[in-house]
Parts: C-alpha cells; sequence; structure tokens
C-alpha cells in the first residue's frame, strides 16, 4: 500500500517550511540560490490539492531566505527570514509585489522567525549577529533586543503555553529561556558539546524542550532540571539541523539532519519512521496541525515533500 508521495519542485533550495494555522492544505516554503551563500531567495505558498502541490504565491528577494512563519492574526500575511538581516511582511493575495512591511536591524543574516501563537501581535527574530529580535509587526522598530549569545542564532522559540517566554539556541552551545518583561535570559543550560542549531517547545508539556545539534544528538530538556537532559537520541548521522514537536502527540518528534533523512521517533518507542526521499541535506520540516500524522520536508535538492507518519512512501 505504498502511496506515491505529492511533491513540488522549488527553483532555488529549500530551507524551511511551515503548514498554515489557518488551511490544512497550505504550505510556505523558504528557499534560497546557490546553497544560500549568493544569489536571490523566493517565499512560495503552496496549496496540497488532490492532483499534487501547486502553487498558490510566490515572492522573489535579493537575497537567499531562511526561514518563514505564517502571521497568526491574518490568514493573508506571511513573514520571511533573509540573507541581508531583515524579515520581509507579505500579502499571500498579492503576489509578486513588493513587500507589505520591510524590518531591518540586524547585522547578518537572519536564521528563524517565530510567531507567537498566544499574543497574536507579535513575532520574533534570531541572526547570525548573535541577538534576538522582539517585533510587533504594526510597528517599523523592534520592541527589544536580546543580545547575550556569543556566538550565531540559530534558532528562537516562543512557549506555546507562556506569552512572554521564548527560548533561543546558538552556536555558543548554549540554550537560553527568556522573558520578554526581563531583560537578562532567566535559563542559560549548556546543552550540547557543539554548535545547537534547532529547539522546539513541547506543545503539551510546557517545561519541555527539545535541542538538536552538531554534534548529532537530540536532547529533551525540563527547564526546571537544567542540569541534565531528561532523554537523548542520535538517529541522525551528521548535524541535525531542526526537530519539531508533534501538536498531536506529547512523545513524537520530527527531526532532518545534514544526512538527508527525516525521523519521527518516539520517546517511549523510539524510531517510527525514518524517511529518505531527499537527495541533499534535509532543512526543512513541519507537522500539519490540521491533520494528525500529516508532514513537509523541504531541503537543498529542491524538492518539497508531504507525506503521512508512518506510511511507506516513495518520491
Amino acid at each position: 500500500n505504498t502511496k506515491i508521495m505529492p511533491s513540488f519542485r522549488t527553483d532555488f533550495m529549500g530551507y524551511s517550511v511551515k503548514w498554515s494555522p489557518y488551511h490544512e492544505n497550505r504550505i510556505a516554503v523558504a528557499t534560497a540560490q546557490h546553497f544560500g551563500i549568493i544569489g536571490n531567495g523566493r517565499q512560495f505558498l503552496l496549496e496540497l490539492t488532490p492532483q499534487g502541490i501547486r502553487p498558490l504565491a510566490t515572492f522573489l528577494t535579493q537575497d537567499g531566505l531562511y526561514d518563514c512563519a505564517f502571521s497568526e492574526e491574518n490568514e493573508n500575511y506571511l513573514i520571511s527570514a533573509s540573507g541581508d538581516g531583515s524579515i520581509k511582511l507579505w500579502d499571500i493575495n498579492k503576489p509578486e509585489q513588493p513587500p507589505l512591511a520591510h524590518f531591518k536591524e540586524h547585522g547578518k543574516e537572519i536564521y528563524s522567525v517565530d510567531w507567537n501563537v498566544i499574543k497574536k501581535d507579535t513575532f520574533i527574530s534570531g541572526s547570525w549577529d548573535g541577538t534576538i529580535k522582539w517585533w510587533n509587526p504594526r510597528q517599523p522598530h523592534s520592541l527589544m533586543t536580546f543580545a547575550e549569545h556569543q556566538h550565531n542564532v540559530y534558532s528562537a522559540m516562543w512557549s506555546p503555553h507562556q506569552p512572554s517566554v521564548f527560548a533561543s539556541v546558538s552556536g555558543d552551545r548554549l540554550l537560553k529561556i527568556w522573558d520578554v518583561n526581563i531583560p537578562r535570559s532567566t535559563i542559560t543550560i549548556p546543552a550540547h558539546l557543539n554548535e545547537i542549531l534547532t529547539c522546539n517547545w513541547n506543545k503539551y508539556r510546557p517545561n519541555t524542550i527539545v535541542t538538536g545539534s552538531v554534534d548529532k544528538a537530540i536532547k529533551i530538556w525540563d527547564i526546571r532540571k537544567p542540569d541534565r537532559e531528561l532523554l537523548m537520541y542520535s538517529p541522525h548521522g551528521y548535524a541535525v539541523r531542526r526537530v519539531v514537536c508533534s501538536p498531536h502527540s506529547e512523545d513524537i518528534i520530527l527531526s532532518a539532519s545534514y544526512d538527508m533523512s527525516v525521523v519521527v521517533w518516539h520517546e517511549k518507542q523510539g524510531l517510527i519512521q525514518r524517511s529518505q526521499h531527499h537527495t541533499e541535506f534535509a532543512l526543512g520540516i513541519d507537522f500539519n496541525m490540521f491533520v494528525p500524522g500529516q508532514v513537509a520536508s523541504c531541503g537543498w535538492d529542491c524538492g518539497v515533500f508531504v507525506w503521512n507518519q508512518g506510511q511507506p512512501v516513495v518520491p
């Protein structure tokens, strides 16, 4: 009962994929040309149909795009994180039009953007300049800058439980927990032996967060017990590029790696599925919150794939 996996080819390399919080069949993909080193970027909005995946809108940018996020307050808005240190806000009903807004304060590439799912009028950005910035889309300047990391910030993610709390991870091997009401980080955890590229909060357990690193390890943390992880596993042969906790199960974690595989892992049962449909680095992954078990991925092979967790697939 193997199914053909719906797929789409982006002309540039895929860095990040996000399912829409409004439409169960819409996916945003941030892409960059020439391995993200030089060249343009393109933001895609794709639609999953019975006939396959088709583009609804695209936006071309001067520099590569490394992450994207849907607005939590307007179903037509989407933000992209750019290599020039700017965030672009798009209206998906106006394809190929200039951005509605352009937020430019970071001094280097932005690798992470995340919209707050509780306080829906704010988002954060994490940059290679070592800072995280907090934004309101209606204000041209950031609300606050958080500068403690001694290296690139690779990911900054809002807590899905507390509207003022977020986590960040960096090349300095630290996981930090912040509250926007406090200028300094509240918790600092030396979480890995090498650069930490990704973090994601458990959707069911407010104090649980997952990290993934160049050291190939994925670790699950209780931030109240920062001296040691709750669990560590290493399902990948190379650096872990992204981890995402399931919106439908407190035990399931999705991960993507430079080993080109995407892994579904269960905290108690271990490996559920290893998908090896990418032929280059797998960089973007996400769960569809409307369809339990449905997953999307993107990578340097320019492929965007959609499948159901546990279903045998062929690209």
